[in-house]
């Protein structure tokens, strides 16, 4: 048996993101509770399928967590422990929207163990906020870090005497923010005067995102027809490094393409991903995968609920190196040369024409057990994945 991370889907919103296509429904009334014990019966059945042991890290995403009641939350939380042990000191972050977040809510996650929010911020101007359908505005984000600084970062959990420098990022109470650079309706001084208020919230982990427009999104349906103009993507590219620029004078430092964490406070759950260890997604429409093995739940919640739906993917070798090295160059860090030789007794060197090239352009580095691409480098992420892409389909 062995540790493994649990991701786990609350695919329920009160609306529905112009720019979002994560699949979520809309929900005017409270979550059901049979989703709620559909939920551990699957984290009991995962965790008997894939020999786990314990949950090393654990995500509620959704959708939208925060809809959960307090008794829910003490209910699934209570749950999953009872499936499987949660480690010692692990992360445990929960997903909010800011106009849910209320001292209640706040103070049933930290009775539960929860010890990280996700807090979807987004922006800090109420104009960009508005035209992609969010329900939260600028007075609502403030009130939302109002009662994080207060009953979340100031809680008696924070101040706690045993808890040693070293443990402390996994154990007390940490809060990270989300932001997209070049929302409709963002102007240069307002998304920097957002990040300013971001950057001095509290918050010790930052997710920088450039807008996306996914097709047959509202949003890409209302710039496609023109109703929508969104800024230069020349204009918000620079936003976007300048913003870099300043988180990383501020403490943030840059761990992955759209991930900036004070020392000590990157998301280790995000790090299972991104170093390809096995994880286990539990809800309608989660994903998990181990070894081989990739598993998607239905998307429709009656066919989760029922048992049905669920697609399977065996990942042939290739594709399994194809994506650790994927996932490693997000990274800063890169990828690990004795890890891939390990897992597929291959050495790193295949991809030596592709990785001497951008070296050669002064985009990636060489360290005696790291490939990675530098922080320009990181800029042209899906050229350079494309290339490596090319590379192994000649092969």
């Amino acid at each position: 048996m062995k540790p493994c991370s649990l991701y786990v889907h609350i695919p329920f919103c009160k609306s529905k993101c112009a720019y979002c296509d994560f699949f979520s429904v809309v929900c005017k009334n409270n979550i059901d509770d049979a989703y709620i014990q559909k939920l551990l019966d699957e984290a009991e059945k995962r965790a008997v399928q894939f020999d786990v042991s314990a949950w090393n890290t654990v995500y509620f995403g959704g959708g939208t967590p925060s809809l959960l009641t307090a008794a829910q939350i003490k209910a699934l939380i209570s749950g999953l422990k009872a499936v499987r042990p949660i480690a010692e000191n692990a992360e445990i972050t929960f997903e909010c929207n800011p106009d849910d977040i209320t001292i209640e809510l706040l103070h049933a996650l930290s009775e539960n163990g929860v010890n990280r929010l996700s807090v979807g911020l987004q922006s800090m101007q109420n104009e960009p906020l508005a035209i992609v359908n969010r329900r939260a505005g600028r007075a609502e984000n403030l009130r939302a870090i109002e009662l994080i600084s207060k009953y979340w970062l100031d809680s008696p959990e924070n101040d706690r005497a045993d808890v040693s420098l070293a443990d402390s990022a996994h154990t007390k109470h940490r809060f990270s923010v989300d932001l997209i650079c070049g929302l409709p309706g963002e102007t240069c001084e307002s998304f920097f005067d957002g990040l300013d208020e971001v950057i001095h919230c509290g918050a010790d982990h930052v997710s920088l995102y450039s807008l996306t427009l996914e097709e047959d999104t509202p949003l890409y349906n209302a710039v496609d027809s023109g109703r929508v103009e969104l800024p230069e993507i020349e204009e918000t590219d620079s936003w976007w490094i300048k913003a870099r620029d300043i988180l990383e004078e501020n403490g943030f430092e840059q761990y992955e393409v759209s991930n900036f964490a004070k020392k000590g406070c990157q998301s280790r759950h995000n790090m299972t991903y991104w170093k390809m260890q096995p994880y286990i997604g539990i809800g309608a429409g989660a994903t998990g995968t181990a070894g081989s093995l990739r598993y998607t739940n239905s998307r429709s919640i009656k066919d989760w609920l029922n048992g049905s739906g669920e697609e399977q993917e065996v990942l042939t070798p290739d594709i399994q190196k194809f994506e650790f090295l994927m996932m490693g160059f997000r990274t800063l860090e890169g990828a690990d040369i004795s890890e891939f030789e390990r897992r597929f007794n291959e050495k790193i060197d295949v991809i030596e024409p592709v990785f001497s090239k951008w070296c050669k352009k002064g985009l990636a580095k060489r360290t005696k057990n790291l490939l990675a691409l530098n922080k320009e480098g990181l800029l042209l992420l899906n050229c350079f994945l494309k290339e490596i892409m090319d590379f192994f389909e000649k092969e």
